[in-house]
């Protein structure tokens, strides 16, 4: 096995000496064949004076070797004098590699750290955790883009902080029979944006608390089922998209987590194609609640491929929801196209902020 030696590195003046003492030159001698002054000569043996690419050229040319051998002390000479922690650097890399510290910072979430230990020890306080090589332990089942099977250090630090947000949050008893009663009842409020305002209220009283966390960059999360203990449920949203349509399917689709007690995946990026049999689930069933899936089969059946905005601002008003949710959902099943009917979209943040708790668009509750 190989070991590390630590070598006190040699001055490159000590060199130009032993030269000096093989020829029994004196300093005079040597700066005479180098046609330099005797002061530039002391001065580069007391290491006073670098050697330069010049002076490298010119002992070369005196001692019957290469410039570079002169250069390559110098260098080496140097570069071990000016050594820095290179563990400190690396273990900051790898740490500014897996968390966005300056979001993370301006968001409030850390302070500016002053030294790596720092920077762990507030990463640590954040997920809960007594080094950065445990993995967090967190009960949540959140809608993400990337893979299922392992989440990333980013995703972490938004789950534990929504759950940090939530402890701050009231809510009545959860109650599972009240709940899923209310759970088909809480799409009466989806048939506008304003709608949205009523949510927070709603949820608390059938015992589940409601957050907004602005997602952080990279983590692409729509939005989490988590549980400050298993009678305590939370839906954190991220709002990612500002479309009433996205809310209300995260919305839903957190719920439906809630209402089977799915604790192991996240959600981020709903639209995308890697499904566990878990999201898939929750993804039907959200879908259902908003529109049932007969009703809907029918309205397309119905209509073919001359889908008009009329018929569905029709439809919609007939199911009780807004337009927007109607195309949605044709655009899932890929019964218009991804440009269609987007007049139809309406924005819901400017609704939900100031109704539940939020972090993020210049809000930070819990930042010190």
């Amino acid at each position: 096995m190989n070991k590390h030696v630590s070598i006190e590195p040699f001055p490159p003046w000590e060199f130009i000496k032993e030269e000096l003492n093989e020829r029994n030159w004196t300093q005079d001698d040597l700066a005479d064949v180098m046609g330099c002054s005797r002061q530039h000569v002391n001065r580069l043996l007391k290491g006073i004076t670098s050697i330069t690419p010049k002076s490298a050229n010119e002992l070369a040319a005196a001692f019957g070797t290469s410039a570079e051998l002169w250069m390559n002390l110098q260098i080496s000479y140097e570069l071990s004098k000016a050594k820095v922690d290179d563990d400190n650097i690396a273990k900051r890399a790898k740490i500014y590699n897996e968390y966005p510290i300056r979001d993370l910072v301006k968001r409030g979430w850390i302070e500016k750290p002053s030294d790596v230990v720092d920077l762990e020890k507030s990463l640590c306080k954040l997920l809960n955790v007594s080094d950065l090589t445990e993995t967090p332990q967190l009960a949540v089942a959140a809608r993400k883009s990337t893979p299922y099977d392992s989440h990333t250090g980013s995703q972490w630090l938004w789950y534990n902080y929504a759950r940090k947000m939530a402890a701050h949050v009231s809510a009545y008893q959860f109650k599972q029979a009240k709940f899923e009663k209310g759970l088909s009842e809480i799409t009466s409020l989806a048939a506008y944006p304003e709608g949205v305002r009523q949510v927070p209220k709603y949820l608390a009283e059938l015992g589940v608390r409601l957050v907004i966390l602005k997602h952080i960059p990279s983590t692409k999360i729509d939005g989490a089922a988590l549980w400050l203990g298993s009678k305590s449920p939370v839906v954190a949203l991220s709002l990612r998209y500002d479309r009433i349509d996205n809310f209300w399917f995260t919305l839903m689709h957190e719920l439906v987590h809630i209402k089977y007690g799915h604790v192991a995946p996240v959600d981020e990026d709903l639209s995308g194609n890697e499904e566990s049999d878990i999201e898939k689930q929750a993804n039907e069933e959200a879908a259902n609640y908003l529109i049932p899936k007969e009703k809907l089969d029918s309205f397309i059946s119905r209509h073919g491929k001359l889908i008009y905005q009329k018929n569905v601002i029709r439809f919609a008003n007939a199911r009780g929801v807004h337009p927007a949710i109607v195309v949605g959902q044709l655009k899932h099943r890929k019964k218009l196209p991804p440009t269609h009917l987007n007049k139809l979209q309406a924005k819901i943040r400017e609704h939900i902020v100031g109704y539940a708790l939020t972090d993020g668009w210049g809000d930070s509750p819990l930042a010190k």
